[in-house]
């Protein structure tokens, strides 16, 4: 099986709301691709990880738990804007186009982390799992 994205890839996906977290969300986002998931059954999921460039998103995120993305850097992915990684907003979701539209278009990668993003990023979300007993909110369809 060829899977449409990997580890370190940033993809268009639905990131569900708090409010509905079992659900796709109404607007795309910009998601860093944390890891593929096989759950017991065999199904295959993305844990994502929330991409944000608003201000105010940014503020509510706890500290040490945003990784900057510099403009310069988006810009070598093939995206235009500075933008923040959340990791501790997460959600596990079934690789299908409800959840990812565009899931089968040679252009759903929009971009990839360089070794140094990937290891920042994995570096972030270590030291979350180490300060906080459950600090993640993770969203997606159970099971």
């Amino acid at each position: 099986m060829i899977l449409p994205c990997r580890r370190g890839d940033f993809v268009d996906c639905l990131f569900p709301f708090a409010e509905r977290p079992a659900r796709p969300g109404p607007m795309r986002h910009i998601v860093y691709v944390r890891a593929m998931v096989r759950l017991a059954s065999g199904a295959l999921r993305a844990h994502v990880m929330l991409t944000t460039t608003s201000p105010s998103m940014v503020a509510r995120i706890p500290e040490g738990l945003a990784q900057q993305v510099t403009e310069a850097s988006s810009r070598r992915m093939g995206m235009r804007n500075s933008f923040v990684v959340d990791v501790h907003r997460l959600a596990l979701l079934p690789l299908i186009e409800a959840w990812f539209p565009g899931i089968g278009s040679d252009r759903f990668v929009i971009g990839r982390a360089d070794d140094r993003l990937q290891a920042a990023i994995t570096r972030r979300y270590d030291d979350m799992l180490g300060r906080f007993p459950n600090p993640a909110e993770n969203l997606g369809p159970k099971a």
